[in-house]
């Protein structure tokens, strides 16, 4: 990829690679001083969904398992609004952002179908994670480091990354950051190093906190305008970092990420937009397949409450093309939601929702039909955990019910099916080339409860059966899963 600084005359005709210009556009941004802001998920939202004021624009999204993990995490306090701010000598400290947090899951998992074999396996998964951010002391400089440790115990499996992780720095970046700055008076930051992050739905980039362990990335992220804003964008030029489940983690020099990503939330007592191009990039030469890929992904979500009719929804709609080794990239995906939340203390959310990935339906020919991924989360498909967004069908309907502030139960009905009978089951290494053993996965139920005891403590119990179908069945995989988990999390500040 080449990031070299255009020309004038080049520059005017830099729509004809938009991958080139965001690369070189990054650094320049940099320079200039233009300002981005923290995202966080603090800021007030009425329950009618109306903006809380003129100068607040955000609207929290109200669709199942799509809302973001805040910028910095929620178990990160400012040091003097902690309990360590009533001791001498910290009560003044407003600079410092410190946090600490624990999470145990104990999972007894029936027939896991992302296994080979059927057994019950009974782990015990433990992850910790402390985070320390330095903010306004030596404005516009600012840093940051999250520590994570993940490990998995009592399991008839060998070790992998997706439960463990010892001791990573998960988050080790300096920040540039400007209050306001003379393009559009908005705010700027530019973000440069090892970052954890979450956009859009999550379904394309998010840290994936169910798993024991994180997405995360090297590189330098620029945003300008902030939450609240009307308008917000983010800029992205990244390699994704590669977990090692007993050495140091390494950055993937092989793949790029390069993209941007916008919110306009002018209208958003309506609706927020949020539109996006992304590019993966990846170099044959230093890749372990020896594949050249270059995938562009060209989309736009949107979201919203319907005034105080009590209804919301949630869409998006994603279409893929470029280049996979030799083949020609052309694939799509999109997502939708329709829920209804009955005027009732308890708040009950009724919601039915639908996501499509497309999948391959020759892997001989020229074209490939499969949708790109990229570095999204599964469970919003599964609280199993067993799809991702690629070669999936699964609609499903979900009851959302909280008795009180810190008590959320919610259950729900879901079913799978492949969207191309020939190409594979992602989570479970399964693939039928003839197509002759059909498109139908399974359904799964399941229902959940969330209690959060105090500031400090919460406990979540999560049960789900999964039926196989007869994809699963002419696999010799057929029969019945089940899930049933205990997590607790400790948060110290």
């Amino acid at each position: 990829m080449n990031t070299r600084l255009l020309s004038p005359a080049t520059a005017r005709r830099w729509q004809s690679t938009l991958l080139r210009a965001v690369a070189v556009g990054l650094p320049i941004v940099a320079a200039t001083g233009v300002p981005c802001a923290t995202v966080r998920a603090a800021d007030p939202v009425p329950a009618d969904g109306a903006t809380a004021d003129s100068r607040n624009y955000y609207v929290e999204r109200r669709s199942y398992g799509t809302r973001r993990v805040s910028e910095p995490p929620s178990y990160v306090q400012q040091l003097n609004q902690t309990w360590l701010g009533k001791l001498d000598g910290f009560g003044d400290i407003d600079w410092l952002d410190i946090g600490l947090d624990h999470r145990t899951r104990f999972e007894i998992r029936d027939n896991d179908f992302r296994r080979s074999i059927n057994t019950v396996d009974q782990p015990f998964l433990l992850r910790t994670r402390a985070f320390l951010a330095v903010k306004n002391r030596f404005d516009p400089l600012r840093f940051t480091v999250e520590f994570s440790d993940a490990r998995r115990y009592n399991t008839d499996f060998a070790r992998d990354v997706r439960d463990t992780n010892l001791q990573e720095p998960i988050q080790l970046y300096g920040e540039l950051f400007f209050k306001q700055s003379w393009l559009a008076n908005q705010q700027l930051s530019v973000k440069f190093g090892r970052q954890a992050f979450e956009y859009l739905d999550r379904r394309l980039l998010a840290r994936n906190e169910f798993r024991n362990t994180t997405n995360n990335f090297d590189g330098i992220r620029a945003i300008l305008g902030k939450q609240s804003d009307a308008w917000q964008v983010d800029a992205l030029l990244l390699q994704p970092v590669l977990r090692d489940d007993n050495g140091f983690d390494r950055r993937d020099k092989a793949n790029t990420l390069v993209g941007v990503i916008g919110d306009y939330r002018q209208f958003s007592n309506i609706i927020t937009v949020q539109p996006l191009y992304l590019v993966l990039k990846q170099d044959g030469e230093r890749a372990p397949s020896g594949v050249e890929r270059e995938i562009h992904t060209l989309g736009v979500r949107g979201y919203g409450v319907v005034a105080k009719t009590g209804f919301d929804y949630d869409f998006s709609y994603y279409r893929q093309r470029g280049n996979d080794g030799p083949r020609k990239q052309d694939s799509q995906a999109y997502t939708g939601e329709l829920g209804y939340t009955f005027a009732h203390p308890w708040k009950p959310r009724l919601s039915a929702a639908y996501n499509y990935a497309s999948g391959d339906d020759n892997p001989t020919d020229s074209q490939s039909g499969r949708f790109e991924r990229l570095f999204g989360f599964a469970r919003p498909f599964s609280q199993n955990d067993y799809f991702v967004f690629e070669n999936l069908e699964a609609p499903k309907v979900r009851i959302e019910i909280s008795p009180t502030r810190d008590l959320q139960l919610d259950a729900g009905f879901n079913w799978y099916s492949l969207n191309s009978a020939t190409d594979r089951w992602n989570n479970t290494g399964l693939r039928d080339p003839s197509g002759r053993s059909g498109t139908y996965l399974g359904h799964e139920v399941d229902a959940r409860v969330v209690w959060r005891q105090s500031r400090h403590f919460q406990t979540e119990v999560l049960y789900a059966y999964f039926k196989a179908g007869e994809f699963l069945r002419e696999a010799g995989r057929g029969g019945t899963s089940n899930l049933l988990f205990v997590q607790l999390t400790y948060s110290a500040f």
